[in-house]
This record gives structure tokens, C-alpha cells and sequence, in this order.
């Protein structure tokens, strides 16, 4: 009986120790390889499926599509299920496409959409970790992985987002991401079919 005890102290304690926060020592060796790893993305691609959980919603709307990403700083959303929807992000500008109409927002003349922007960027491509100004960022085991909590400093931006969760695989590579709202709602977004620096046709950030 003791023995069985001691096992399952044992394992308590070794899953508190996956799940627990990264001492400082793990923290900055973490932060410093995802970043390395960052910068040596030029590109990047992925199909994503997106979760809106919402408490007064029965089931949880889904929708799909794909994300690419050009260093240093070109990223477009595309929205391909249940309906057509573009976000592209590039040269400071914020181009829209639904029912294909075109929009164009200036990010210089749009603080908000600007900071959106770089958090939307830094989610996918890991660069937000070097963003300390802007948000506070703890470190936490979850198994294989490591999840980063990420709480914006900037009032309006905290107004939309009360905590980001990204989800980095044991390949430094963001597994998921998930955006919960003041009101404790959220919206999941998860990667698959991930592809680091291959090419990207030109016309896939043309808007």
C-alpha cells in the first residue's frame, strides 16, 4: 500500500512538473531558441481550422482556411470555409476581401489595427516573444509542449483581448492560439500541414 502511495506521489509530482511554469533558467532558454527559430523564417504556410466558443452558444462555429507568412513583416489571412474572407496585412496597409468587395485600412494612421497587426504576425511567426514592452508573457509546461500566456499592456488592444494563449510544439513551431475575450469567450485556431521557408507564389499577397 505504501508503495503504491509513494507511485502515485511520485506522479503528482512529475506532472506538476509538466504542467507547471519554466523557471528562469528554462524561460530564457525557451525564449531564445523560439526567437533564433523565428529569425530564420522567410516563410511560412499553414491550413488552420478556427473555434469561436462563446457561453451563450450552443456548439462552437467553426471555420477553415490557410495563412501565409513573408519575412518580415507580409501576412495574409484567407478564409475558405464557411465562407470567402481575406485579411492581408502588408506595406503598413490592411487590405479586407469579403464578397469580393475590397477595403483598405492605412495601419500608420490606425494605431489599433496596427497593433492587431503585429500581434497577429508575432502569434504566427513566434516574434511576439520579444515583444516585453507591450505584453506581460509567463511560460508554461503543458506536456511535450509550451505555452506562452500573453497579456497586453495597451488598454484598447486588452479590450479585445483579455489573454492570448499560443501553444508551441516540441519543434519550436506555434501548434495553436487562443484569443479569450473580456467576456472569457474565445476563438481556438490550430495549425496543421506546416511549411517552413518554401515558396510562396507572388500572387498569393496581391490583393
Amino acid at each position: 500500500m505504501r508503495i503504491i502511495k509513494l507511485c502515485i506521489f511520485l506522479f503528482s509530482i512529475n506532472m506538476l512538473a509538466q504542467n507547471g511554469t519554466l523557471n528562469n533558467s528554462e524561460k530564457q532558454a525557451f525564449k531564445a531558441s523560439v526567437i533564433q527559430k523565428s529569425n530564420d523564417i522567410n516563410s511560412f504556410s499553414a491550413e488552420f481550422s478556427q473555434k469561436k466558443h462563446m457561453k451563450t452558444m450552443d456548439g462552437s462555429p467553426e471555420s477553415e482556411g490557410k495563412v501565409y507568412y513573408k519575412s518580415p513583416n507580409t501576412l495574409k489571412w484567407e478564409y475558405t470555409s464557411p465562407y470567402d474572407y481575406q485579411l492581408l496585412f502588408k506595406d503598413s496597409k490592411l487590405f479586407i476581401v469579403e464578397e469580393g468587395q475590397l477595403s483598405e485600412v492605412d495601419l500608420t494612421s490606425n494605431k489599433l489595427f496596427d497593433k492587431m497587426g503585429e500581434l497577429v504576425a508575432g502569434s504566427v511567426n513566434g516574434k511576439i516573444l520579444m515583444a516585453d514592452k507591450d505584453f506581460d508573457i509567463t511560460y508554461h509546461h503543458a506536456g511535450e509542449n509550451v505555452k506562452a500566456l500573453i497579456i497586453p499592456k495597451d488598454d484598447s488592444l486588452r479590450g479585445m483581448f483579455k489573454e492570448i494563449w499560443i501553444n508551441f510544439n516540441p519543434e519550436l513551431l506555434i501548434r495553436s492560439v487562443r484569443l479569450i475575450d473580456p467576456s472569457g469567450d474565445y476563438t481556438e485556431i490550430s495549425m496543421k500541414n506546416i511549411k517552413i521557408n518554401q515558396p510562396i507564389p507572388s500572387s498569393v499577397f496581391q490583393n
